[in-house]
């Protein structure tokens, strides 16, 4: 019997075509979901033996919430997400914990479909040791404080409206973006320039390439 495979992904060309691939190596894409309502629908309708997840599925729920409900049905579905972010905490503050055993890839940590389908058989029988997100970048230095800092700063807010946010002082959130451009390497001469550099720091770790680098 065929390995059966959820998959779940918003974007839609993404979607068809990691659909299309696992399908050539004789895996059984049993469903596609878009959304985190329509995955867990469908899970309670299939099935699957693992679940390949994306963690970012726009407004609302997670991929780690999809997972836990699939977990919370099916104890032994394995779970490999396949993101962007380098860090999940890059996401959203507070996010719970990955489920047990979940593998986590980047997407430009995979150089090929084989690379993704070994990593599902190991999933499905529940070998090797599961791969966790390990920033090569300075994002693994911070606290979940401050991973939550940069993301709001990357946002555009200005210290005083972070601090409404995050319910401190103007000076616990300036003190905590000194912390990070020391952490950084970034010269503290230029406020601005600090600033800029940081939100481009986030822009990276999601996949993205700002579009004013130099």
């Amino acid at each position: 019997m065929s390995l059966r495979v959820a998959l779940v992904e918003d974007d839609a060309f993404t979607r068809l075509t990691l659909s299309a691939a696992l399908k050539t190596r004789g895996l059984d894409v049993v469903f596609e979901a878009s959304n985190a309502t329509d995955a867990v629908r469908l899970a309670e309708q299939h099935t699957i033996d693992v679940a390949l997840l994306d963690l970012h599925l726009g407004a609302g729920p997670t991929g780690i919430d999809v997972a836990q409900a699939m977990r919370r049905r099916e104890p032994s579905v394995g779970i490999v997400f396949l993101t962007s972010f380098d860090d999940p905490r890059l996401l959203s503050a507070n996010l719970p914990q990955l489920p047990g055993g979940a593998h986590y890839l980047t997407k430009n940590s995979i150089a090929d479909i084989d690379s993704l389908t070994a990593v599902i058989y190991l999933a499905a029988e529940g070998k090797g040791k599961p791969i966790t997100p390990t920033p090569a970048n300075a994002l693994g230095k911070f606290s979940d404080t401050q991973v939550e800092t940069l993301r709001l700063l990357a946002q555009g807010l200005s210290n005083g409206e972070i601090a409404k946010r995050r319910f401190v002082s103007e000076k616990s959130v300036e003190a905590a973006i000194s912390r990070m451009a020391k952490v950084l390497g970034l010269a503290p001469d230029s406020t601005r320039n600090q600033r800029v550099h940081m939100a481009k720091v986030y822009f990276r770790a999601l996949g993205m390439s700002p579009v004013d680098e130099d």
